[in-house]
């Protein structure tokens, strides 16, 4: 009996070795180099050939860049990390590409800081922290990589110039879809942000950048976020069924060009001009079926002092204006009108196609409207000093000519 049970036992651990033998134990393989002199350190899943790189399965562990002037081809494979760590990591690295990877469960997908010249290209970027971090960095292409599903931001530029966001697929983010903070001369084209948990996308402190043809859908609050930004281009994007404002140009936002987007069905307002954000030109949009079309928040200003502000908003399509057009120029005959103090003189009676408007705002049917726009506005600030100097020259006046009467009367020549 002893025999047997012996037997017994030993054939079930022969089959539970044998079954752990064909089983593949992945291992962590922590972190992995790419040294200044081009070698490979922590990994045998990467072939290098000259300057190219090339996954040749799975990887575990965070990638570090010693060396620039590369290729990585993720040839389709996935790189795993963890919370601690970023992806791919890149300080001081120029011209390099990164392409063909899946990167998850990772601190930030991609980290790329004080770097120019690179390329992020082709990547499926989920799951992780941020998906794409870009800092301090210049010259950088993120394109046609889907950057979906991350914790927080999809892609996040912070005191970044000239780089081109375009043709991403950037959705189910939990916070932003595209955040920017300090961004100058970048451009940001042809994206698709869905379902945004926050902004679709959040610009703050952003000059000369433009955010043209992308789909903005479905964020939680805002489909595009200004603050403080100044001198930005706004055009062609289609806004649509975002929580909050189509657009919310948000404190002290100056000289942005906003033209030839659709704006449409959005749950506040088509675009929400607040804290006295001043001196931007509207004109040729399509605000469609917003809750509220347009607001601009002027008591917010004013009770900090300020005069109403001086945007200028003409030849858009209003779908809740009710004029007429007499003689068919495919202009209302009456302003549609925001508020007491701004209205659009030049309503569109028809849906305007996203294609480039005349040039040379504001439009040749009154030619100085930006200068009674500019004027009105002025005066608003100015009417306070205005009075107190009239008060200053009458109340002068009346002291000199009083003092010219005692000293008449003093020489005995007053009558």
């Amino acid at each position: 009996m002893r025999v047997k049970s012996t037997i017994l036992v030993l054939l079930v651990l022969s089959v539970v070795f044998v079954s752990f033998q064909q089983i593949e134990v992945v291992k962590a393989q922590g972190t992995i180099y790419i040294r200044a002199d081009g070698t490979v350190e922590g990994t045998d899943k990467i072939q290098r050939d000259g300057n190219i790189y090339t996954f040749t399965g799975n990887i575990i562990g965070a990638i570090i860049f010693e060396k620039g002037g590369i290729v990585i081809d993720g040839n389709g494979y996935t790189l795993t990390g963890d919370a601690n760590n970023h992806g791919f990591y890149l300080n001081h690295i120029n011209d390099t590409t990164i392409k063909n990877v899946k990167i998850e469960s990772c601190k930030n997908g991609f980290y790329i800081r004080l770097s120019f010249n690179n390329t992020i290209t082709g990547n499926t970027v989920t799951g992780n922290n941020v998906g794409i971090y870009l800092r301090a960095s210049k010259n950088t292409l993120i394109t046609e990589n889907n950057v979906s599903f991350n914790d927080n931001v999809g892609i996040c530029s912070k005191r970044s110039e000239n780089g081109i966001i375009t043709n991403n697929i950037v959705k189910d983010n939990g916070g932003n879809g595209i955040e920017s903070g300090s961004m100058e001369n970048c451009y940001l084209s042809e994206n698709e942000i869905l379902n945004s948990g926050l902004n679709g996308i959040k610009m703050d402190w952003a000059s000369n950048t433009t955010i043209t043809e992308n789909e903005i859908q479905n964020s939680a609050e805002n489909g595009i976020r200004v603050y403080e930004s100044r001198n930005n281009t706004i055009s062609k994007n289609n806004i649509e069924d975002n929580k909050a404002n189509g657009i919310y140009l948000q404190t002290y936002s100056f000289d942005n060009l906003i033209f030839l987007n659709n704006i449409t069905s959005n749950s506040e307002y088509g675009i929400n001009n607040n804290q006295y954000s001043s001196n931007n030109l509207i004109h040729h949009n399509n605000f469609i079926n917003n809750t509220k079309q347009f607001s601009t928040n002027e008591w917010y200003a004013q009770q900090w002092g300020y005069g109403v502000s001086n945007n200028t908003i003409y030849r858009n399509y209003w779908t809740d204006y009710n004029g007429t057009d007499i003689n068919g120029d495919g202009i209302g005959d009456t302003p549609y009108i925001i508020d007491e103090n701004n209205q659009d003189n030049f309503p569109l009676m028809e849906l305007h196609i996203l294609e480039s408007p005349p040039k040379g705002p504001p439009p040749p049917s009154d030619p100085n409207a930006w200068l009674y726009s500019f004027i009105g506005g002025l005066s608003s600030r100015l009417a306070p000093l205005m009075l107190i100097m009239s008060i200053a020259i009458v109340t002068l006046v009346l002291v000199l000519n009083h003092k010219r009467k005692q000293k008449l009367r003093e020489k005995g020549n007053f009558n």
